[in-house]
């Protein structure tokens, strides 16, 4: 055969083929959830999964709790638990430059935080939730990422009153109908109290030397701190309270999300993140370094 009829036999062939469509592809089995840099990896019937689906999740937060949270005049939240939220965001949907693209924040209070949840207007809410039993009952809650505590307050220049021993004979200050006066008394019988109007006049009192330290609950003496840098706050809390993420109640449609919770907050303890969290926003205030609840 000589080389022009081989060459001629060639074009014919390619000419045949091409006039046949490529066989289709066998069908791809139906795909499974894969772990990305952008998206970690979830089973298809757990929740952390249909918030990926859905692209967002709902999160409840305090508007004036600073330094824990608050919002500004543009909407945006900062403190200590929305960038804790921003965390949790982060390891359901995975890192990304601005974490409130997959974050639709709720507005609760004290009042309102429990029943975001039980209506379903919040995904999970924190937002200074007490970890108690009558709470328990109504929805679920992580375990605990902050304890805090009623504690005392006094000038830095104060080098006697170091703890709740140190209280003997002097005088505490705290707001009328708090309740601090009588967690101050069964702490040390031998202290004094006197009971003001308002925390700004304990304050003043503080300032001109009427009393010799605050009481009142953490979140409060933090906010005093920041009104008058010249104080500290000392000793043992009176009174200790455990804060938890809190979520509905699982009914068979919150798949896996609780113990998912759990083992998140223990991650970013164990890696430094919850220390960095609160060296950030809460050291500058009560003048200590934590790493850990």
């Amino acid at each position: 055969m000589n080389a022009s009829r081989l060459a001629a036999l060639v074009v014919t062939a390619v000419v045949f083929v091409a006039c046949f469509p490529e066989a289709s592809p066998t069908p791809s089995p139906t795909p499974t959830p894969v772990a990305t840099v952008a998206r970690p990896r979830f089973e298809l019937a757990t929740y952390m999964y249909a918030l990926q689906t859905r692209g967002k999740i709902r999160i409840g937060a305090l508007d004036n709790a600073a330094p824990l949270s608050s919002r500004d005049a543009s909407g945006r939240y900062s403190g200590f638990e929305p960038d804790l939220a921003r965390e949790l965001a982060k390891a359901i949907f995975g890192p990304r430059q601005d974490q409130d693209t997959v974050i639709e924040w709720i507005s609760v209070d004290s009042s309102t935080a429990v029943t975001a949840l039980t209506s379903v207007q919040a995904d999970v809410v924190i937002a200074r939730l007490p970890i108690t039993e009558e709470r328990a009952a109504v929805i679920d809650l992580s375990d605990t990422y902050l304890v805090t505590g009623e504690r005392i307050l006094v000038l830095s220049s104060n080098d006697e009153i170091k703890d709740l021993a140190d209280l003997d004979t002097k005088t505490v200050c705290v707001q009328s109908g708090s309740g601090v006066d009588a967690h101050v008394a069964d702490a040390n019988d031998s202290a004094r109290t006197l009971a003001l109007d308002t925390y700004a006049s304990c304050v003043g009192a503080l300032r001109q030397g009427q009393v010799d330290a605050i009481g009142a609950d953490e979140l409060t003496l933090w906010s005093l701190a920041r009104q008058e840098p010249n104080t500290k706050i000392v000793g043992h809390a009176v009174l200790e309270q455990r804060y938890g993420v809190g979520t509905k109640k699982n009914t068979s449609d919150r798949q896996g999300f609780l113990p998912f919770l759990n083992t998140w907050l223990a991650g970013v303890v164990r890696d430094g993140t919850w220390g960095r969290l609160y060296a950030q926003h809460i050291t500058p205030l009560s003048k200590e370094t934590k790493t850990t609840p």
